[in-house]
């Protein structure tokens, strides 16, 4: 049988397409201040498991598992009387080049419920309970430093698909929020969904995640297209800030990988 003619040149037009928009250096849209004040850092990701070793500049994961590295801390979000579909933990050991040792616990949650008591949202979020219990999805991080004995939790709620009369459909009531904070420091997380040159490509969907605080953009990381991750921090922030803010954008990569 001979192939279609039209079928096969329309499939080469497909591969061409893909192939030029995939090397082209394209980045997501992140705030021109940051941009100006920091340098780009390639990300390389080995092995691929359920927690891969990512590696950017002067920091990489060194082991990553599921299940919770051993710590002394304790979720911040989920208290004793927080109901849950489903709930999957995983961590990683992240380190920078200065021997500084981060440990990453996570806990990936669906279809919660949160307790109307939780001392979290009331002291770090303006989030009312009501678009918290909304949330289908909830990605928590937990940050334990070897340098310093202060905790840091990301918190991000996120739509997922749910199961409607049998089918399963986009979430639409429930939008994307973030935060990073330490009980003193509030580090809001956006999502970003728009290229730098601010066209749409379909065979390429752009990802990432912005950290601001206040009107400051402070750090960003491309999660999509696959393979063509970048890590922004400002230059003039403390190291311990940056490393704080490396640990993040990493749980970011985990939680979209």
């Amino acid at each position: 049988m001979r192939p279609n003619i039209k079928v096969v040149l329309l499939i080469i037009g497909l591969q061409l397409a893909f192939a030029q928009s995939s090397s082209a250096q394209k980045f997501i849209k992140i705030d021109e201040l940051l941009k100006l004040n920091s340098q780009q850092m390639t990300v390389k990701r080995k092995g691929v498991s359920s927690v891969s070793k990512y590696e950017f500049g002067p920091y990489k994961v060194i082991s990553g598992k599921g299940g919770w590295e051993k710590t002394t801390q304790k979720s911040a979000l989920f208290s004793d009387n927080t109901s849950m579909e489903s709930s999957s933990k995983k961590s990683f050991v992240f380190v920078n080049d200065m021997a500084d040792t981060c440990i990453a616990n996570i806990r990936v949650a669906e279809n919660i419920e949160i307790d109307e008591g939780s001392w979290f949202f009331r002291t770090y979020t303006n989030w009312s309970v009501t678009e918290v219990q909304k949330a289908e999805g909830v990605f928590e991080t937990v940050f334990s430093f070897s340098a310093d004995t202060t905790l840091w939790n990301l918190v991000v709620i996120y739509p997922t698909a749910v199961e409607i009369d049998g089918t399963y459909q986009s979430d639409d009531q429930t939008e994307f929020r973030g935060l990073l904070t330490d009980s003193h420091t509030l580090i809001e997380i956006e999502q970003i969904t728009e290229r730098e040159d601010g066209k749409d490509s379909m065979f390429n969907p752009f990802l990432g995640y912005e950290f601001w605080q206040g009107t400051r953009s402070l750090a960003a990381v491309q999660a999509m297209p696959l393979n063509k991750w970048y890590v922004w921090i400002r230059d003039d922030l403390d190291p311990e800030l940056k490393f704080v803010l490396a640990s993040a954008a990493t749980a970011m990569l985990v939680k979209t990988f």
